[in-house]
């Protein structure tokens, strides 16, 4: 704006010289013409700087306003100090000492990608994503700590990179592979401790990614195929176990089935026995009821013989 109004200035004193001149070289003629360039020249030397001089107010006052937007604070600096602060709206301030730099009070969105160690010594590389926001009430202090957003975020990306060097040294590489879900928490619990140093809000904190040496992901994958042999022949052991329980007790079943009926028919051949003793001529002839089928024979001979006539048959012989 000062250069501005600096060229106007010249311009408007430049042109008043040169109409100048030009009228005072036409009034030394007597012609007609002359005389009619002499009133123009006269006439251009004061319109051409009263131009100059309006373009030069309203430049100045067209400068002088500052439009903030609602996600915005604008800090003011008379000659380079810090003099205040400007919010959302139209605005007023000098154009000649005041200059005006805005903050955004958005969330801003940063990713990190470092190089750490675990409690075990594993180097190790981490991918972090932080979100955060100025704080309104702080931005003054930003202003007279950091004086740009640039220099702000590049210190948060290193200080945010050192406090999840310091959760990640707690750890075994094991523990943190076990414990990924939990450790963007622990990591932003650290992270939010600088907010009152930095003067921000941080919304956000998330681990993405974190990688270990090809030889210690090896060892892992081992270790894991190990544990899952060790499951699996555990889970047959049991299986078997089981399985031979099962037959156990189904041979137990079978062996009293067996005794029992040894029993029974032990049981049977002792009433038997003694039925043969005790009655054997009613013994025999229940016997032969039990296994008669139902039958009359068409023939009966012997000492007694006689005839038996079967209603059943029609020709007997």
């Amino acid at each position: 704006m000062i250069v501005l109004m600096v060229v106007l200035i010249v311009l408007g004193v430049v042109a008043f010289c040169l109409f100048s001149a030009a009228k005072k070289y036409c009034s030394n003629s007597r012609s007609s013409a002359d005389q009619e360039y002499v009133k123009v020249f006269g006439r251009l030397r004061l319109i051409i700087p009263g131009i100059l001089a309006v373009i030069l107010v309203v430049a100045f006052l067209l400068s002088g306003i500052q439009i903030i937007d609602s996600t915005e604070v604008g800090v003011v600096r008379t000659f380079g100090e810090i003099n205040g602060k400007i919010t959302s709206g139209l605005n007023l301030v000098n154009p000649i000492s005041d200059t005006v730099t805005k903050y955004d009070l958005r969330v801003h969105i940063r990713q990190a990608q470092f190089a750490s160690y675990t409690q075990d010594a594993q180097p190790m590389t981490a991918s972090i994503e932080f979100q955060y926001a100025l704080n309104p009430d702080r931005v003054m202090d930003v202003a007279k700590e950091y004086g740009s957003y640039e220099i702000l975020e590049t210190k948060l990306d290193n200080v945010v990179q050192e406090k999840a060097k310091i959760v990640f040294a707690k750890y075994s590489a094991m523990t943190l592979l076990e414990n990924r879900s939990t450790l963007s928490a622990e990591v932003a619990d650290e992270v939010k401790t600088l907010e009152d140093l930095y003067h921000v809000t941080f919304t956000s904190v998330i681990v993405q990614d974190i990688d270990f040496s090809d030889a210690f992901e090896a060892s892992v994958e081992a270790k894991m195929t190990a544990e899952q042999d060790a499951l699996r022949a555990e889970q047959e052991k049991k299986t078997a176990v089981v399985k031979a329980e099962q037959e156990a007790e189904v041979a137990k079943i079978e062996a009293n089935a067996a005794i029992a009926r040894a029993q029974g028919e032990a049981e049977a051949m002792r009433i038997t026995r003694e039925a043969l003793q005790n009655m054997p001529d009613a013994y025999i002839q229940q016997m032969w009821i039990d296994k008669w089928d139902g039958k009359l024979p068409t023939v009966q001979a012997g000492e007694s013989a006689s005839v038996i006539v079967n209603p059943g048959v029609k020709n007997v012989e």
